[in-house]
Order: C-alpha cells, then structure tokens, then sequence
C-alpha cells in the first residue's frame, strides 16, 4: 500500500464508518489521479484508490472525512461522507476493468469490513447515494467479480 496524504478532509463529526461508496476516478493514468487527489484545489479525495495493477493507494485515515460524494444520500443520511469509506477504483469511464482491481479490490473492502463492522449490503456505488448526478463506478463495472472477491476474503477471516 503507498500512501500519499491528501489535504483534502476533515474531522467525522460524531460519526464511524458505516458503510463503503464504491467510485471510478475517471483518469487516464493512476499517477495523474494520485497527482490530482494530492492537490488542495482539486477539493476530491478518497480514501482508497485501486490502481489499474491492483496497487493500493491510501489518502486519507479511515478515521477522517475523505471528500468523496458531495451531495449524497443514503438510509435517511444527508451527507455520505460523514459515514463512509471512499473506495475508488482507476477508471476513465470506458476502458475494462481488470481482474487483479476486482481481486484487490474486493480484500481491501473486506478488510475495511470486517475492521467497522459494515454489513455487505452497504457497500454501495456512487450512482446510488448521488443519484441523476453520478454515474460511477459505471455500468460496466463487474460486481459479480468484485463481490466474488469479497466474499472469499470474508470467508478466508472467519474464525
């Protein structure tokens, strides 16, 4: 994992992680995304970027506000990301996804998971907590893959 601060967040205001948003970043390259998350005046970060080879990026401790939904909405909750980990996966909106970012993608959500006490069920897209206004991770993107990935990650940590 590399992890590069991003200036971009702020304090959870009486709030855990609840739930995970899942996004694409629509860059063309993972370096210009990490360029641009690292940037104050880009006023976007996640916690996580899934790199195109499955490298994780880290911007911001799951313990702070990662700027990652704007407005957003989800279970009677106005602001997504007071109680969300950001998770985005490298993506410029048309090209494939690859099956090493669904792999390491899906350990690290388990991983957060497990660490929160978030149920899979709330392990949502961005598309669905800022609906008419997001369309990532797209519809291209493979939940079963990703899922799949996930669910034998949880397997592999129950006792």
């Amino acid at each position: 994992m590399i992890f590069t601060q991003s200036p971009n967040q702020s304090g959870r205001i009486g709030h855990k992680p609840s739930m995970i948003v899942i996004h694409a970043d629509g860059g063309t390259t993972d370096a210009g995304t990490v360029e641009w998350i690292s940037r104050a005046e880009s006023r976007v970060s996640y916690h996580y970027l899934v790199g195109r080879d499955g490298e994780i990026y880290q911007f911001v401790n799951e313990n702070r506000k990662a700027w990652h939904s704007g407005r957003s909405f989800w279970d009677g909750f106005t602001n997504v990301n007071e109680i969300s980990v950001g998770v985005s996966f490298a993506n410029n909106g048309s090209e494939p996804y690859k099956q090493i970012q669904y792999e390491e993608g899906g350990y690290l959500v388990a991983d957060i998971c497990e660490r929160h006490n978030i149920p899979a069920h709330r392990i949502r897209s961005h598309a669905e907590v800022s609906p008419g206004r997001k369309e990532d991770p797209y519809s291209h993107f493979d939940w079963a893959a990703f899922l799949l990935a996930y669910a034998l990650e949880s397997r592999e940590r129950m006792p």
